[in-house]
C-alpha cells in the first residue's frame, strides 16, 4: 500500500503522564495479585505492556513503526555496558557465596565488632564495599547477609542492622563510577559519569550522614538504657 507522509507532533503533557500512570497501575496490580511472586514474571509483563502503550502513543503522534524500532535499538545499544556490569554483579554474588566469603565474615566479624558501635560500623563497612564494587545488590546479598548474622549472635537488632546495610549499600550504588544504574542514567541523558555522580552527592552523602547519626543515637540510647 502507498505510504503517506505523517506530521510528527510533539508529545503533550497527557502523553507523558499516561505511560507513567499505566506503569504504576500495572505494577501495583501485579504485586496485589501475586505478592512477591510477581517478581518472577508478572512485573516483566507489566513492563512490556507499558512499552506497548508508549509505542502506541508514538504512533499516534505521527512517528512510523520503523522510527519506533530504530529508537528502541538505539536505546538498547546505549545500555550495553550497564547490562554487562549487571551480569558481573550476579556472578560476583554467586562467587562470594560459593567461596565461603559470608561464613568468613561472620567468623572474623564476631571477634572484631562490638555491640557498642555495631550499627555505625555496619553502615560504614557496607558504604565502603559498595563504593569499591558499585553494587548495592552485591553488598546487601553478601556482606550484608554476614553482618545480619553477626547481629543475631551479638544480641543486637537484625532489623536495624538490615537498615544500616541498606543505608551503606545505596551510598555506593549512587556514588560509585562502577555502579550500573549510575552509568546507565548518565548514558541515557548523555552526560559524563563523574558529572552525574557529583550531582548525586548533594543528596546521597547528606542522607547517609543522617542515617549514621540516627544509628549512633540508637546505640547511645541502648548504652544508656543498659547502664541505668
Amino acid at each position: 500500500c502507498p505510504t503517506m507522509d505523517r506530521q510528527v507532533r510533539e508529545p503533550s503533557l497527557r502523553d507523558a503522564v499516561v505511560p507513567l500512570v499505566v506503569l504504576v497501575l500495572l505494577v501495583a496490580s501485579s504485586l496485589a495479585l501475586f505478592g512477591l511472586d510477581a517478581l518472577d514474571g508478572p512485573i516483566q509483563v507489566a513492563l512490556v505492556v507499558c512499552c506497548m502503550v508508549v509505542a502506541l502513543i508514538a504512533l499516534r503522534n505521527g512517528h512510523t513503526w520503523e522510527s519506533v524500532q530504530t529508537a528502541g535499538q538505539g536505546a538498547m545499544s546505549s545500555i550495553t555496558s550497564a547490562v554487562f556490569i549487571l551480569l558481573a554483579v550476579g556472578a560476583l554474588i554467586g562467587t562470594w557465596n560459593m567461596s565461603g566469603t559470608i561464613p568468613t565474615l561472620v567468623y572474623y566479624g564476631i571477634q572484631a565488632l562490638a555491640p557498642q558501635w555495631f550499627y555505625v560500623a555496619t553502615a560504614l563497612i557496607c558504604g565502603a564495599v559498595s563504593l569499591s564494587i558499585g553494587s548495592s545488590w552485591t553488598t546487601a546479598g553478601t556482606v550484608g547477609v554476614g553482618l545480619v548474622g553477626i547481629a543475631t549472635m551479638l544480641g543486637v537488632s537484625p532489623a536495624i542492622t538490615a537498615g544500616a546495610v541498606i543505608s551503606g549499600a545505596y551510598l555506593g550504588d549512587k556514588s560509585s563510577p562502577l555502579s550500573e544504574t549510575t552509568i546507565l542514567t548518565a548514558q541515557l541523558v548523555k552526560v559524563d559519569v563523574m558529572t552525574h555522580i557529583r550531582a548525586q552527592l548533594w543528596t546521597s552523602v547528606p542522607a547517609f550522614g543522617i542515617a549514621v547519626a540516627v544509628f549512633g543515637t540508637i546505640l547511645c540510647g541502648r548504652a544508656i538504657g543498659s547502664y541505668l
